[in-house]
């Protein structure tokens, strides 16, 4: 029991001096043991003084109390430890089971989706880890293959209380992404439009970028119809996750569609406002440089940043200067002072970082 709960303790309390000192005190007891036993020659006559003998297993009995005294808090606590970490084992291997006998009793097509059999193989694997744990008497493994194997078999039964429904969300799954698709053709139709507005207000330059994303559009929808209808396939076929998957890979190529269609006017109503108040990104830009300014002052961090950011107060007066032209660029002139501010921010973000060491 003493050697177990030495054990724990050093588990529990790598640092710690525990299993020396129990080395010293266990060795002091082999020793008087060792010269109790031979007390007696054969023939009964005394192989050495009694008291001696008595003495020293007294001493050896001292040093195991004095050791337990010293250590009782620690010790008391591993032997608990070990006797959680065996009742834990006990109910996440009785868990396991449970789940497993409730697989081996389902005769639906669910019980080979591929999220219920990934499910058992990792309650499988977690059961062999612990296993392999409690043969080794390893405490911090046993206590984590624990937990390993009791998450494991709460993930199998919640596969399993979905895999009844997967065929119905795969059904509505792909019932709602057909219908995005289908919004998305008909909303592709209004780029080019967008974009002939967008060269006929502004500077071409201002969406030279965006020139090419009807095509890119077009041929982000035709790979979301391609993985639509093998996920209509799949749902066919009573493969529902394969179904799901497939509308989730749908779903993200959809997204860069609707990023591709509602780019140009998104594009145009920001050049529209930047050109109805051009001011309003200038004094963003200055406010901000104004505020890093006195920050630099504040934190005395005037002469590392101090050039830099004077630096961008010329800079921002180029900009503005931009706009004087016949046809200016409202998007460079706005692009370019948010680059500004960006810049600043991380001119701040410097500063405090700096000054709070």
């Amino acid at each position: 029991m003493a050697q177990a709960a030495v054990a724990a303790a050093a588990a529990l309390h790598p640092a710690s001096s525990i299993p020396e000192e129990w080395e010293s005190v266990a060795q002091h007891c082999y020793s008087a043991m060792a010269a109790y036993l031979p007390l007696t020659a054969a023939n009964g006559e005394p192989t050495q003084p009694a008291a001696q003998v008595a003495r020293h297993l007294a001493e050896a009995a001292a040093a195991v109390d004095a050791f337990y005294s010293r250590y009782r808090y620690i010790l008391d606590n591993a032997i608990g430890a070990v006797s959680a970490a065996a009742t834990a084992a006990a109910a996440a291997a009785t868990a396991a089971r449970t789940a497993d006998e409730r697989l081996a009793g389902i005769d639906a097509p669910w019980r080979d989706y591929p999220s219920v059999h990934a499910a058992h193989l990792l309650m499988q694997s977690a059961t062999a880890e612990l296993s392999a744990a409690r043969n080794r008497s390893d405490l911090i493994a046993t206590q984590n293959s624990s937990e390993q194997l009791r998450t494991a078999a709460a993930a199998l039964n919640d596969v399993l209380d979905l895999a009844p429904g997967r065929a119905e969300e795969a059904r509505r799954a792909v019932t709602s992404v057909r219908t995005r698709l289908e919004a998305l053709k008909t909303r592709t139709e209004g780029i080019s439009a967008a974009v002939s507005t967008l060269l006929r207000e502004f500077h071409a330059d201002s969406s030279a970028d965006l020139l090419g994303n009807e095509h890119r559009c077009r041929v982000d929808l035709n790979r979301a119809e391609g993985l639509l209808q093998q996920a209509e396939t799949a749902a066919r076929d009573g493969d529902p996750e394969t179904a799901l998957n497939l509308v989730g890979m749908a779903r993200t190529v959809l997204a860069t569609a609707a990023e591709h269609v509602d780019a140009p006017a998104q594009r145009l109503a920001l050049l529209r406002s930047v050109r109805s108040d051009p001011q309003q990104d200038e004094q963003r830009a200055r406010f901000r440089l104004r505020d890093a300014q006195r920050l630099a002052v504040d934190r005395g961090a005037q002469a590392q940043w101090g050039a830099a950011l004077d630096a961008q107060a010329l800079r921002i007066d180029r900009i503005v200067a931009t706009l004087s032209g016949r046809h200016p660029d409202y998007w460079r002139y706005h692009f370019e002072l948010n680059d500004v501010a960006q810049f600043v921010a991380g001119i701040v973000a410097r500063i405090r970082q700096e000054s709070a060491r």
